[in-house]
């Protein structure tokens, strides 16, 4: 992983000092400078892979936990929605949500005062509909750890002491599901931004006018049907994209290393069996106990 980074920096650190004078990786049949879209699609796959995770993680956190914790008829109604949502193809899920939502723009456009008020909200309502439809697979993982938990003594000595629903999941479950969330968000980063690519290269993801990988892809595609081919467009999409994969992909290792009990190692003074804040699951029972009556009921 360092000598991949140290191997990114040095590129970066070239091309950063031929680019004040030179057209580092040349331009399109406009004149438009390579490196510069290049630049401009990692803003715009970063973009879209943060807000992607925040529309994604709300649904997903408390559908799962909720799933798991309560059972019974809310667990049945949980499962046959992302049950619902799963069974779909994720490409023509987002696909066709993001053609109804280009529709509803192109025949608004008087709502938009500049075309690049009309891309942002392109780019944020494509993020939501990534994030909307991406929530299923770690709901059903959280669920599938929130059973676990739910069964262990701290967690049922807290029903015990009448501790309320909400204070159990809160306290008791959500810290000891935070790894899961973190390794899963990490992991999927890279799926968003193929997912990005594909979509604007279909011409349903962001706006033409917004520099996109996809965008990139999909303008080399006409420059080398030319003559002379114009390869280096193309070369560059895939070079940067493939070098801000790797990145998140060697992120998430490191990630998943950290917080895997299997592999990780404990440091001086750190107990086995703590939490992922550095305490043992039941820590917080003690203060559940002193701030709960008898009988107050669950």
């Amino acid at each position: 992983m360092a000598i991949t980074f140290t191997l990114l920096c040095l590129v970066a650190g070239a091309l950063a000092g031929l680019s004040s004078g030179y057209h580092a990786l040349g331009t399109d049949r406009i004149g438009n400078d390579v490196l510069w879209q290049a630049l401009k699609s990692i803003r715009t796959a970063l973009v879209i892979g943060s807000l992607t995770t925040l529309a994604m993680l709300p649904p997903a956190i408390v559908f799962g936990i909720a799933a798991g914790y309560f059972k019974g008829r809310v667990d049945d109604a949980i499962q046959y929605l992302y049950t619902t949502i799963t069974s779909i193809p994720g490409v023509l899920l987002v696909a066709a949500c993001a053609l109804m939502m280009q529709v509803y723009i192109d025949n608004h456009a008087d709502l938009f005062d500049t075309s690049a008020a009309r891309a942002d909200l392109r780019l944020f309502l494509l993020c939501m509909i990534l994030g909307f439809t991406g929530w299923a697979g770690l709901c059903r993982l959280l669920r599938a750890e929130t059973l676990k938990l739910r069964e262990l003594e701290y967690v049922q000595a807290a029903r015990a002491f009448g501790v309320s629903h909400w204070r159990i999941m809160t306290r008791h479950l959500l810290p000891n599901v935070a790894h899961l969330v973190l390794i899963t968000v990490v992991l999927e980063f890279s799926g968003l931004v193929l997912y990005e690519a594909v979509l604007s290269y279909l011409g349903i993801g962001v706006d033409p006018s917004m520099n996109s990988f996809g965008s990139m892809i999909d303008g080399a595609r006409l420059e080398m049907s030319r003559d002379p081919m114009i390869w280096w467009n193309l070369m560059t999409a895939f070079l940067f994209m493939l070098a801000l994969v790797l990145a998140a992909n060697l992120f998430a290792d490191a990630v998943r290393d950290a917080f895997d009990p299997r592999t990780r190692r404990y440091k001086p003074g750190r107990l086995p069996g703590m939490g992922w804040f550095g305490r043992r699951p039941g820590a917080a029972l003690a203060a559940d106990a002193r701030s709960t009556k008898p009988g107050d009921a669950p």
